[in-house]
């Protein structure tokens, strides 16, 4: 909410409170969703790809732990940023399904980040992508107008 404050005057200042207008935000278009959608799942998905690279390019612990370490960054921001669009009527069910769903996850990326040998941070990546709310986000790009996710868009 905006505080609206009285304009300053020579007269003694009251002690009565200011009412607070509600400032009210329209939904995004679903043009204006497809584009917020992409631009703010977009670092999560290149995060993503680039450790799933590192993992299966045999890369050394100490790269896949900053790899998963960036990964949750992206994750905890893509959340921060996917709940706090007011995103079109249809598509807030499914966007409440997803932003749960990489919740859930967060907790394994983060252990994946700090995990001592390879073998336990691709448990915790595995057990990570348990969570990949693929259903809700195949359904909010359903909505959105968006082509089926391919992950070599972010490869």
């Amino acid at each position: 909410t905006v505080r609206v404050r009285p304009p300053a005057t020579s007269s003694a200042p009251s002690t009565s409170a200011t009412p607070s207008p509600r400032v009210s935000r329209a939904a995004l278009t679903v043009e204006q969703a497809a584009r917020r959608y992409l631009a703010v799942v977009r670092p999560y998905n290149v995060a993503l790809e680039r450790l799933e690279q590192a993992i299966n390019g045999g890369r050394p612990v100490t790269e896949l732990r900053r790899r998963a370490a960036q990964v949750a960054t992206a994750n905890r921001t893509h959340i921060r940023r996917l709940t706090g669009t007011l995103w079109p009527t249809a598509v807030r069910g499914p966007m409440r399904g997803l932003t749960a769903a990489s919740g859930r996850a967060q907790r394994h990326w983060l252990l994946a980040a700090r995990a001592r040998t390879r073998d336990a941070l691709v448990q915790q990546v595995l057990n990570a992508v348990r969570h990949d709310g693929k259903a809700p986000a195949s359904k909010i790009r359903t909505l959105l107008r968006l082509e089926r996710y391919d992950e070599n868009d972010y490869s």
